[in-house]
């Protein structure tokens, strides 16, 4: 569920657009745009659009439909375990060649997992140095700590009974 403000002098287009997306979908399921203009300023089409906002989440359901199972927070999807289109079966786990500086290639299991929203943190096990199994369980180790640090530091609920 979005609120979104349009503003666009070169088409006059003043406005809020409020669109409702289904758990995963790609295309919004109900949208409308209340311009500025027609309901007599910016305030007014704003608590406008806050109405069909709620009117959407009591047509649909919001509240139950949104929360998937075991997710801290009802707007972040849940990260996916396994992919059938990445060749090692482990989502943010893949097999490389890479080229150290003296140019000597080597074969690793690279793991990525967020830090921070917008940037990532990448550990590179090789495999001539772990071997192939060793290499591969400590990248999907990585990544699940790393996933479990980041979800964790995000939705951390702040202690009542610090000092």
């Amino acid at each position: 569920m979005t609120i979104s403000r349009i503003d666009q002098p070169q088409k006059y287009q003043h406005g809020w657009w409020v669109r409702y997306f289904e758990y995963g979908a790609k295309r919004p399921v109900a949208q409308k745009f209340f311009s500025d203009k027609m309901y007599m300023g910016r305030e007014f089409s704003y608590l406008e659009a806050q109405k069909f906002e709620r009117h959407l989440k009591e047509k649909f359901n919001y509240k139950d439909r949104r929360q998937p199972e075991g997710s801290p927070n009802p707007d972040i999807r849940r990260p996916k375990i396994r992919n059938k289109a990445n060749k090692t079966g482990i989502l943010g786990v893949q097999r490389s060649r890479r080229i150290r500086p003296g140019g000597k290639i080597y074969e690793a299991y690279i793991a990525s997992y967020p830090i921070a929203p917008r940037k990532n943190k990448l550990h590179v096990y090789s495999i001539s140095k772990f071997g192939e199994r060793a290499a591969f369980r400590l990248a999907i180790m990585a990544r699940i700590i790393g996933l479990s640090n980041y979800y964790d530091e995000r939705y951390r609920l702040k202690d009542q009974f610090e000092d």
